[in-house]
């Protein structure tokens, strides 16, 4: 097993490295009134990212519009921050952030709407 803190460390090298070689956009938020894979097709385009596409969102979204508009392209691929994983950023020629997505990245903090009971950084005992 690999502990958290080297996780934590291969993720941020890996963002490191996409982010030195240009693979890394930033959109301030994705919104759309129902769910449209043509607007997502358009957005990407817009964008100019080419090959396969990691969208990283801050968490799922109540009413999943974001998700279910993006999920029919076959080169982009959604991902969560507090599920992001290594591999997800290495393997994709270009990583689309929301500014919500990088704040939650930063800050280390979950969404809004993953929010739980317990103090941040600790973890529920088994």
């Amino acid at each position: 097993r690999v502990n958290k803190k080297m996780k934590r460390g291969a993720l941020r090298s890996a963002l490191t490295d996409a982010l030195t070689s240009g693979k890394v956009s930033v959109v301030d938020e994705l919104s759309f009134d129902e769910p449209k894979t043509r607007r997502a097709a358009e957005v990407i385009e817009a964008l100019e990212l080419e090959g396969a596409v990691l969208l990283v969102l801050p968490g799922p979204s109540s009413d999943g519009i974001v998700e279910r508009s993006f999920r029919n392209l076959a080169s982009v691929r959604v991902a969560y921050v507090p599920a992001l994983a290594v591999y997800e950023v290495l393997a994709a020629d270009r990583v689309l952030f929301t500014q919500g997505a990088l704040d939650a990245l930063e800050g280390g903090t979950q969404p809004a709407e993953a929010t739980s009971d317990e103090a941040p950084g600790k973890e529920a005992e088994a």
